[in-house]
């Protein structure tokens, strides 16, 4: 006599049977991505992609000099094994993808001129068993204005033969120029307002010197109360600072001396200040060891209002870290 399976149970039996069968399929399958098919790629690998197709960008700083800067970008062979031959790449400076960039990221960075880098070659060679090499760059800082945000749009035109990546085969580099004296500094002194008694100095104060050319740099306060170019004062326990007036300094790059200073707001301003130096101070930057990093200065100047000197500044400015 046959038995009979009733069908509730019979459906359970069933689905078991599948489950079972499915378990075992998996774990038959041993397969996994064969990634040893994966072509090679040639690209440049380093930067930060905006993920929009217009090329990714990596930031640079430089502080301005009469000698070149060394600059470089990575050229990679990206591939599961290293290369067994010699691979030659060819790059140029691509303007049309620094238009393109701005464009789709709403940037306004200004294309670095011709006389401002140069190339020994717009070719390089990765070598056999090597992934990763670098494309030299010079930055001439002098032929650049400070005021300015270049870039340096490089593009992989001939990957030797293998593919170009298409996410990475196009790099931005975005300049900014510093001179050696630019920095964050922390000011002491004192201050004397001839025409207003109550209005003192205001120490000891974060300010920033900010490049405006290779050798000039102009007084910035980041402070409440100012966050401009200008320097915080101390009106009636208040902090001010005095409208339309800000030190901008020239300096001798082989002494470190200040060697004329200005009103940043013009020379006078709008409202008649002016800013003349104070020939009794050093006026001098102490640098480090090497030169390259400011230590301190000591600086005496005057704002002078519709030609008469009316405040008289000395002070001492401590380098404490770049900006």
């Amino acid at each position: 006599m046959k038995k009979i399976i009733p069908m509730k149970r019979l459906s359970t039996y069933i689905a078991a049977i599948v489950l079972a069968g499915s378990l075992s399929s998996c774990l038959k399958d041993n397969s996994q991505p064969d990634f040893t098919q994966n072509k090679p790629v040639i690209e440049l690998p380093v930067g930060s992609s905006a993920g929009n197709g217009a090329g990714n960008s990596i930031a640079a700083s430089f502080t301005i000099s009469e000698t070149p800067s060394d600059y470089f970008v990575y050229v990679n062979y990206a591939a599961p094994e290293a290369n067994t031959s010699e691979v030659p790449v060819t790059l140029t400076v691509d303007a049309a993808a620094l238009t393109k960039f701005n464009s789709v990221n709403g940037k306004n960075y200004t294309m670095i001129p011709s006389n401002g880098y140069s190339l020994v070659s717009n070719k390089i060679t990765i070598p056999a068993g090597q992934r990763k090499v670098k494309f030299p760059i010079k930055i001439n800082t002098l032929n650049l204005d400070p005021t300015k945000t270049y870039a340096l749009p490089i593009t992989i035109t001939d990957g030797g033969g293998y593919t170009i990546s298409g996410n990475f085969g196009t790099l931005i580099s975005v300049f900014n120029l510093k001179n050696k004296w630019d920095g964050v500094y922390s000011v002491s002194g004192t201050m004397m307002d001839k025409a207003n008694s109550t209005l003192t100095g205001l120490y000891p104060r974060t300010l920033q010197f900010i490049t405006q050319g290779p050798y000039t740099v102009a007084v910035f306060d980041p402070g409440s109360g100012v966050n401009t170019y200008g320097h915080g004062i101390n009106s009636n326990g208040t902090t001010s600072y005095y409208g339309s007036f800000s030190p901008l300094f020239t300096i001798d790059m082989a002494t470190n001396t200040i060697t004329a200073g200005v009103n940043y707001y013009g020379q006078p301003s709008s409202n008649g200040r002016a800013l003349k130096m104070d020939a009794t101070g050093e006026n001098k930057f102490t640098m480090s060891a090497d030169g390259k990093v400011p230590v301190s200065l000591n600086v005496k100047y005057i704002m002078v209002q519709d030609g008469t000197d009316r405040t008289f500044f000395d002070e001492i400015w401590k380098y404490t870290s770049a900006r």
